[in-house]
This record gives C-alpha cells, structure tokens and sequence, in this order.
C-alpha cells in the first residue's frame, strides 16, 4: 500500500500533511477542565491552589474540621463546588432547591441552598464554581453532615478587604470605623487585623458584615482615620 493514488507501474505519488494549531501552552484552568472531563479528577493541580494562601483568611474553617463542631455552628467555607442537582420540593413543585457537594484542599462536604436562598445566589451553584459558602452546619439523623447555605460569594473576580488596627486606638475610633464600614456593606471578605500582645492577629469578620472593596472606601479610611487604620485591597484569584 502506497500514500498516494496511483499504484500503477510501481510508482507512488507522495502525499504531505501540513499540521495547524498553536504552541502556546494551556493555562492550568484549562488543564484543570481537561482532566476533570476526561479523567473525572484533578492531576496537575487542584483549582484552589492559586488561592491556597489566602484560604486561612477566608473561612472560619477547613473542611475536615466541620466534624468536630456542635450542631447549627455558623461557618464559612472556601471550595470548589463538585456536584450540584437541582430538586423540586415537596410542598410546592414549582419551587426548587439545589443540593450537592463542596470540597476544599482536606475533604468534601454536603450543602443544601432552599428556594429563598437560590432567589440571590442561584446562578454561583453550578459545578466546578469557586465559592466562599456561609452558612449553618448540621447533622442528620443518618450520621451525616451538611451545610444549610445562607450566602455565597464567588472568588472569581472578587476583593479580601484587610484593615489593619493601630493598637492604641481608642473605643471611640473603633466606633466611628464600623459605622463607616456599616456604609460599604458589599460582598467582599473582610479580614481584621489587629496587634495581640506583641503579635499581629488575623480575624475573617461574619459574612454579615463584609464590605465592597473600593476606591471610594479606601478614600474614606483614609480621610477619617489617617494613621488610626490601614486598608489594603487584594484580589482573590
């Protein structure tokens, strides 16, 4: 068998191929997408790595010490949403909820978000999405665990907001910040950091009280507080 058409006389008529593409390499997020579509895991590297420096200042918790905590513990978790399915309720079909599974760089959890939570974060539970979860953890009667989803942020695109305190502030100042921060209230994790004996002390604040990482907010510490108070701003991923 020849490469070519004509076999005829013995002769052959050479044929050549000409390959197209690019020698860029793929990003680690499109290795990422690679491997979870065709192997169904992670191999190079998680899609929480970039982010795993900041993961302590984001959570109250890893994941793996959930099971340690008692009953309705409000925590905050960082992960990658693995598994997501959306389910009708009982009571009403025309109203759904969404139910999956959460995993971060020490183990996976189950999360429940019901309708009136969907109404503001549905679109961010959809698999393979890096989210910041808040919500209460509970056991259930079977002996697993879950969490009771009341509020989502995406890490994607998204600020850690980190105010550093002057040790000799006084209360009055103290004051005078949370109702300016109480102004700025947004989506943006909220880091405290504050001098504890001769240590510097990070704090992750409630996700109730998380801000919007701004130029104007940067604006305003600065103005109303001068050398009392230090604001940095730095992306998440």
């Amino acid at each position: 068998a020849g490469l070519g058409g004509n076999t005829s006389g013995n002769s052959y008529q050479m044929q050549s191929f000409e390959l197209y593409g690019s020698d860029e390499e793929f990003s680690d997020k499109e290795i990422q997408e690679f491997e979870k579509e065709y192997l169904g895991f992670y191999v190079t590297s998680h899609p929480l790595e970039s982010i795993r420096d900041k993961l302590p200042f984001l959570t109250t918790h890893n994941i793996s010490d959930l099971a340690e905590l008692p009953n309705d513990s409000f925590v905050t978790v960082c992960g990658l949403l693995s598994s997501v399915r959306q389910i009708a309720t009982k009571k009403d079909p025309t109203k759904f909820l969404k139910a999956g599974m959460i995993e971060d760089l020490t183990g996976e959890v189950a999360f429940v978000a019901f309708h009136k939570t969907l109404q503001n974060y549905n679109s961010l539970i959809e698999p393979e999405k890096k989210i910041i979860m808040s919500g209460k953890f509970q056991r259930r009667e079977e002996g697993s665990a879950q969490i009771i989803v009341e509020s989502i942020k995406p890490v994607e695109n998204s600020n850690i907001v980190t105010i550093s305190l002057n040790k000799d502030m006084k209360f009055e100042t103290i004051i005078a910040l949370k109702d300016l921060l109480a102004n700025f209230k947004g989506d943006d994790p909220l880091v405290i950091k504050a001098d504890n004996n001769g240590e510097q002390t990070k704090v992750l604040v409630s996700s109730n009280f998380w801000t919007n990482g701004s130029n104007e907010l940067t604006q305003a510490i600065e103005k109303n507080f001068q050398d009392s108070v230090n604001i940095a701003i730095s992306s998440l991923d």
